[in-house]
């Protein structure tokens, strides 16, 4: 497919997001109006493609005049988080070393810094670098 395609009012697009349990597509109709088509069938873990051809027929809609597929998973993200991965390790900006674990930790207490918290990639395993890039994606200290 050309790289400059950009969906159009007349494209026919397919989004897939392949979870743990289900795989799930939208299909975006532009040359019928906008008519969305949309399908939830089994992940299938020996082979993710299996799923997704199967949302893609359950949709009944032809796969050639598909024109773009944006795919997405989440099944990594839920790997880490049920901690079913090997020994994970995060590299990441110096002074955000402990984002991960402050940033979004379930607590008893609301407010509170009390609490049985597990992280999911230990603190000694979290590595800081020197860089920075701004908001606007200007590198302002390269990696190095």
């Amino acid at each position: 497919m050309n790289e400059k395609f950009s969906a159009s009012a007349g494209s026919v697009v397919a989004g897939v997001d392949v979870g743990g349990t289900f795989t799930d597509l939208l299909l975006i109709d532009g040359k019928a109006g906008g008519k969305v088509h949309i399908a939830k069938t089994p992940t299938t873990v020996e082979n993710q493609a299996f799923g997704v051809v199967s949302a893609l027929a359950a949709t009944g809609f032809p796969v050639d005049g598909i024109d773009l597929i944006v795919h997405g998973t989440t099944t990594t993200t839920n790997a880490v988080l049920e901690r079913r991965l090997a020994r994970t390790g995060m590299i990441t900006t110096r002074g955000f070393r402990d984002v991960i674990e402050l940033g979004r930790r379930t607590r008893p207490q609301a407010y509170g810094m009390t609490g049985i918290f597990v992280p999911v990639i230990p603190r000694d395993l979290r590595l800081e670098v020197s860089e920075r890039v701004e908001a606007s994606g200007a590198v302002r200290v390269p990696l190095d």
